[in-house]
């Protein structure tokens, strides 16, 4: 899935993923990375964010917890890898260490299955828009075991949601872009009931984002 630039740098900067920030020390989760919209700019942001911090391309491998992403697609993991590869290596970093970051950061596998440890200080992204009946009954089946959010028709992205919650360290904040039909849908209401009991909501704000195009893109939101 395709995100244009201005609305993943908009995200980033409504999730406080900002290069002024001490994001070494950080740890961001992208869960469905496709083509590196999102990656390749929270790496842009974190070499400026290290540069800063004295952090130099011989010190690589001190950035290994600070960013993990998954992607379920064999093709678009290998294109993302080598693009954040050759990125890396234009930083500074010798072949070796820029192998092991991109080991260190890329999951091949489904985020709603994948084992992953966190917490995380963030999880941005654009999760996939996949209705139920585009998904083979079995893993229906392992979703609806795994995720209480999986409710009457509710789409893909909506678990996505769920274990991102539960992935936020205290104080962390998670950055979506979704369509907002999951408020008028009766599988919102399910979700609705979910996230106060699991997460304190300080904010939550809705925009709409003009592209060069004057395309509308679905409304942003944040919840942290």
């Amino acid at each position: 899935m395709f995100t244009r630039p201005e609305v993943v740098e908009a995200l980033l900067d409504l999730a406080g993923y900002t290069a002024d920030r001490p994001l070494h020390d950080w740890s961001v989760l992208e869960p469905s990375f496709g083509a590196g919209d999102f990656l390749l700019a929270i790496v842009e942001r974190l070499l400026m964010a290290s540069a800063s911090a004295g952090i130099e391309p011989e010190d690589a491998r001190r950035l290994g917890p600070a960013v993990r992403g998954v992607e379920v697609h064999a093709e678009s993991f290998a294109r993302t890898r080598e693009r954040l590869q050759a990125r890396l290596r234009r930083w500074g970093a010798s072949g070796r260490d820029a192998s092991w970051l991109c080991d260190a950061w890329l999951t091949r596998g489904d985020f709603l299955l994948a084992p992953l440890t966190g917490p995380f200080d963030v999880v941005v992204g654009n999760p996939p828009y996949v209705r139920q009946e585009r998904i083979p009954e079995a893993l229906l089946a392992e979703y609806r075991r795994r995720y209480f959010t999986i409710y009457d028709r509710a789409d893909l992205y909506v678990p996505f949601f769920e274990r991102g919650l539960q992935l936020l360290g205290d104080g962390g904040r998670l950055a979506f872009i979704c369509a907002n039909r999951w408020l008028k849908n009766r599988y919102g209401g399910r979700c609705a009931g979910w996230w106060p009991v699991t997460i304190t909501c300080r904010t939550t704000s809705t925009w709409r984002v003009r592209t060069r195009s004057s395309r509308r893109y679905p409304r942003i939101r944040r919840s942290r």
